[in-house]
């Protein structure tokens, strides 16, 4: 499979995968076990907490589709835990929790494997995001490490679509708004703006920028290990959904 096929092929069941821990109430649970704060402050300091000690415009730049008040609203000043280890305490988070959705996938080692070879070859200039869910330490477990690691080629794609958005100068709640709907607009903290959807013509430009910039990232496997790659992700999404 060649590189911009397995891209587009990829995006579906690698962003919904990746992002199932973020909507799951026992991740949200767990996040003030690990010293997280409560609610939306595990999933701000969580996932943006990998980018370091950095300042809330940081984590604003790098988050790109949310309101910038409601990162400012969960970011560190607040919080007892600083980013380094809410990042870690999420990357554990993560794992805990993709190791109960992938439990008996026998695919999940060397959907780890290929997963791994992608994240460790993909540049990280513009992906400093990416660079921190990669640079997480990884779990022995199969399971475990198979789904950070898809977590982390998730963050790959979006750091990638962040580009794209910007240089094509889209406003980020009208691309919400175009791809999700109303409800989540609210809940990317736009509620109280006045949103127009960005049009049609324009979403496919970005995506297809996207998907350019992704299949220069899978250009380091091999034909049939992106088509591998590809069939593992399906197969793996499939199986947290069974």
């Amino acid at each position: 499979m060649d590189p911009l096929t397995a891209a587009r092929q990829l995006a579906d069941p690698v962003q919904v995968l990746g992002a199932r821990f973020m909507l799951d109430g026992a991740a949200y649970a767990r996040g003030p076990e690990l010293g997280l704060p409560a609610g939306m402050g595990t999933y701000f300091l969580g996932r943006l907490g990998v980018l370091g000690d950095v300042d809330a415009d940081v984590a604003i730049e790098a988050a790109y589709f949310w309101n910038p008040d409601l990162i400012r609203a969960n970011w560190t000043d607040g919080a007892d835990i600083g980013a380094v280890a809410a990042g870690a305490a999420y990357g554990v988070i993560c794992a805990e929790r993709g190791r109960d959705y992938l439990a008996g996938f026998e695919g999940a080692g060397r959907l780890a494997e290929l997963a791994a070879a992608v994240a460790d070859e993909a540049d990280d200039a513009d992906a400093a995001l990416f660079a921190g869910w990669r640079d997480l330490e990884r779990p022995a477990d199969d399971e475990g490490r198979a789904y950070l690691l898809v977590q982390t080629i998730r963050e790959l794609r979006f750091c990638r679509h962040v580009v794209a958005a910007r240089a094509d100068g889209a406003d980020p709640a009208g691309m919400v708004l175009a791809r999700s709907g109303e409800s989540q607009v609210q809940l990317f903290g736009w509620g109280d703006v006045d949103v127009e959807p960005v049009d049609a013509t324009r979403m496919a430009a970005i995506e297809a920028a996207t998907d350019a910039a992704s299949a220069a990232d899978l250009t380091s496997l091999t034909d049939g290990e992106r088509s591998e790659l590809v069939d593992l992700s399906a197969a793996a999404h499939a199986h947290a959904d069974a």
